[in-house]
């Protein structure tokens, strides 16, 4: 059986929260777990009744001539999916107090203090982001960082029979070494 072990289980959620994001940047997903159980799930995007981008002609930051990832951030209208998923938990009373978060995107600065600040103790992040503070916070505050190693969502789906890329995308699918690439394309395959 090509059962995922936890931690690939997931993964693959916080990974399919990600599909919600209406960022035009990078969408990112998170799922925070305690006691082994999923207990709030969020992706990037404006508060509730808040515009999106597209709604408002495209991403005020990506429009900056001086533009690069991280830059800006003041701009966006966004919540981040880590902000999102702990700002669940509190509205709906649910403790994330040493609970883990599983997030496809290591997290920002202001996202790790919001996890250390919830109680959470330890992040699963599966690609890097260019965050050197947000590790040098974790380091300090005792968080556990652990980088994803478990097989991707493609890879999950596939092995479950559940997609077949090399179907629907052929000799494209197979060509890619990165594994962040396929999880991109399985993306728009769904």
């Amino acid at each position: 059986m090509n059962r995922p072990d936890r931690s690939e289980y997931y993964m693959a959620i916080a990974e399919l929260a990600s599909l919600r994001s209406t960022c035009l940047s990078r969408r990112v997903g998170a799922v925070i777990v305690k006691n082994d159980n999923p207990i709030s799930f969020g992706y990037n995007g404006p508060a509730r009744g808040v515009k999106h981008c597209e709604d408002i002609g495209g991403c005020k930051r990506r429009n900056m001539a001086d533009y690069a990832s991280g830059k800006y951030l003041e701009l966006c209208p966004a919540a981040h999916a880590e902000q999102n998923a702990i700002a669940f938990a509190a509205k709906h009373g649910i403790s994330t107090d040493g609970a883990t978060i599983y997030v496809n995107t290591f997290p920002c600065k202001d996202c790790m203090n919001s996890i250390i600040n919830s109680g959470i103790t330890k992040v699963v992040y599966n690609s890097t982001y260019d965050a050197q503070l947000s590790k040098e916070i974790a380091e300090e505050s005792g968080i556990i960082i652990e980088k994803f190693e478990g097989k991707n969502i493609v890879d999950l789906l596939s092995n479950a029979n559940m997609i077949d890329p090399e179907r629907l995308y052929g000799d494209y699918f197979n060509s890619l070494d990165d594994p962040n690439e396929k999880v991109k394309s399985l993306k728009r395959i769904i």
